[in-house]
């Protein structure tokens, strides 16, 4: 819960900061600012605290052997919130005024403004929302890895954006199957040479998936007729 309160006041705090002044731009633009705004904090973490990792130890229960597959308490109860916040993502989306409103301001922000939704309003709760889930997101892989350093996110970046490019841009529930993809795919590879070269092959599967799938795995081609 701390965790997600924080991530959600670190979401307000970047909104107000800083997409607000990039509103208007591309997205690729806002991408690249909120990176430079991660190194500029996570520098700041390693002047402060240090960069050494942090250990600590939790009980991570028992052994399950699940079909092929050998997982730990602690890894069934990762997997299940996992679930969990994406179901609660979805309703909160699909069925509620602040979805519908949150759908809205995302295609047309002008005309959703001109329809009466506060739009201001709804990108900051998304933010917040956005922070929160992030926060959790982070408690939990602390949990299942035991160490912690100001530099703890970063080494996950790519793959999230392996994973975000797999599902989809603009599809955030495509994107938990992109996160199975290149989850499964990373976790074969490495069986059959080793865990190591993890971040190689994410960036090796970015690569094939911006020359072929662009779009994510999830999106059917579409087929230009060009007429002579």
């Amino acid at each position: 819960m701390i965790a997600a309160l924080a991530g959600a006041a670190a979401g307000l705090v970047l909104n107000v900061a800083l997409i607000e002044q990039f509103r208007g731009r591309s997205a690729i633009t806002v991408f690249i600012a909120t990176l430079g705004v991660a190194l500029i904090v996570e520098n700041l973490l390693v002047i402060i605290y240090g960069a050494a990792n942090v250990s600590y130890t939790f009980a991570q229960g028992n052994l399950h052997h699940i079909g092929p597959f050998l997982w730990t308490t602690t890894d069934i109860e990762v997997m299940i919130s996992a679930l969990a916040v994406a179901g609660l993502i979805y309703l909160l989306l699909q069925r509620t005024r602040f979805g519908k409103a949150v759908r809205a301001v995302s295609q047309d922000r002008a005309l959703a403004q001109v329809s009466g939704i506060p739009a201001r309003r709804i990108v900051m709760q998304t933010w917040a929302l956005a922070g929160a889930v992030a926060g959790f997101a982070g408690f939990m892989l602390a949990l299942t890895i035991g160490t912690f350093s100001p530099t703890l996110g970063f080494s996950f970046l790519l793959l999230t954006i392996t994973a975000t490019v797999a599902g989809g841009l603009g599809r955030p529930y495509a994107t938990l199957g992109g996160a199975l993809i290149v989850g499964l795919m990373l976790q074969i590879a490495g069986t059959y040479t080793s865990s190591e070269y993890e971040l190689v092959y994410a960036f090796l599967l970015l690569v094939i998936l911006m020359l072929f799938r662009p779009n994510g795995v999830f999106v059917r081609r579409s087929t230009v007729a060009v007429r002579a």
